[in-house]
């Protein structure tokens, strides 16, 4: 299977995967549209469809002119795509464009202009004929193109990817900032190649490996590319899994306290897409319930939780944790009792980081559904509160 082949493949895989972002931001839409005409473009490489495009056409080397063309619209999308990320206020804007379009406007004029069999440089050379300068203008216009998107590229994303502090996106940026630099590199390569050709100074072995290394470095810069701006979608799904994970750890706790409870249950509806949203609120409604229910228990009762942690052999660390589950447990058995007076027990979240206050708050929720001690100590306690206060009643 051939490298067009290959890389065609997965740019139509990339582009189809992302064209639901066609719909969205402008950013997005940028995006999609540079992945679009890089596939399109490099389904034109494919030989087998630049001939058919030829004999459909009737015009020689159709492809080759449509496939530059795609090139320099994905470019200028990606250069958008850039501006949006970098500079959302917005950067030379109609100067980018109208550069774009004249660079589109003369590499259509030169490819006219040029002899009908002797529009491809490498081909007219390999044939021992002599190059046409209007081909080579065609090409050195389309070149020049690429290498300066890739320098703005590559330079911007290094900005960029020094100033995020997500991990994933920091790797994405570092990836497009080595595609951009891979794909100076080959504009490099292709503009010195296009010099040597005009001075009549190549051979047929120097257009046959100088074509490999373009290749490679074209390949390398466009797979850099895709893998870097394919991570930032990755980072947003690994989130989302991650705070998916987070509701089901944080269920138990939050059902348990919740029911005791249920006025702290904010009456909006959240979309079940909104995980971090979720997340936030099951957060802030767990910890009003402590705070209601803690209401209802003197503070030795978190004393004797302790106690009963450190007998159940739980090692420090873990303790905190366990009691917490336990006073709170015995809370939501012993509501029936009305709130008490003096002293109560103590939140262990409070004063914590939103990470922090999500590990602690998983801990807790983990030994409130699974732990036997818990669940023990809790019956025990609340079925003693209980009737002592049945035995208070006059």
């Amino acid at each position: 299977m051939s490298h067009q082949l290959l890389i065609a493949a997965l740019l139509w895989a990339v582009a189809l995967w992302r064209a639901p972002a066609l719909r969205h931001s402008h950013k997005q839409r940028s995006l999609e549209i540079c992945f679009l005409s890089l596939a399109a473009a490099m389904t034109f490489e494919i030989p087998q469809v630049g001939a058919r495009a030829d004999a459909l056409t009737g015009v020689v080397s159709i492809d080759y002119l449509v496939k530059h063309m795609l090139g320099v619209v994905s470019a200028a999308a990606l250069l958008d795509f850039i501006t949006a990320v970098v500079r959302p206020g917005g950067w030379h804007q109609r100067s980018r464009r109208v550069t774009a379009a004249t660079c589109l406007v003369l590499m259509c004029a030169a490819f006219a202009l040029a002899p009908a069999q002797a529009r491809e440089p490498d081909d007219i050379l390999a044939a021992g004929h002599r190059p046409s300068m209007w081909a080579l203008l065609h090409i050195g216009l389309f070149t020049l193109y690429i290498g300066v998107a890739m320098v703005f590229t590559a330079a911007l994303f290094a900005t960029a990817a020094r100033k995020t502090t997500d991990r994933w996106v920091r790797t994405g940026h570092t990836l497009i900032v080595l595609g951009g630099l891979l794909g100076v590199l080959y504009a490099l390569q292709r503009l010195a190649l296009l010099g040597r050709t005009a001075a009549g100074d190549m051979t047929v072995t120097d257009v046959q490996q100088a074509a490999v290394v373009s290749t490679d470095l074209k390949v390398a810069a466009i797979v850099a590319i895709v893998l870097g701006s394919s991570l930032a979608p990755v980072s947003v799904a690994a989130t989302a899994w991650r705070e998916h994970r987070a509701l089901r750890y944080l269920e138990p706790l939050w059902s348990g306290l919740t029911q005791a409870v249920p006025s702290v249950r904010l009456a909006f509806a959240v979309p079940p897409r909104r995980t971090r949203l979720r997340l936030h609120r099951r957060l802030v409604e767990i910890s009003d319930a402590t705070l209601a229910l803690r209401e209802y228990l003197p503070a030795e009762v978190q004393q004797r939780a302790l106690d009963m942690a450190e007998r159940a052999g739980y090692p420090p660390e873990a303790r905190p944790a366990v009691a917490e589950a336990a006073w709170l447990k015995t809370a939501t058995l012993a509501t029936g009792r009305g709130p008490c007076a003096g002293e109560h027990p103590q939140p262990g979240g409070a004063g914590l980081s939103k990470q922090e206050e999500l590990r602690w708050v998983r801990r807790v929720s983990a030994v409130y559904d699974r732990c036997p001690a818990v669940t023990a100590f809790a019956t025990a306690e609340a079925t003693a509160m209980l009737e002592e206060h049945r035995k208070q009643k006059p």
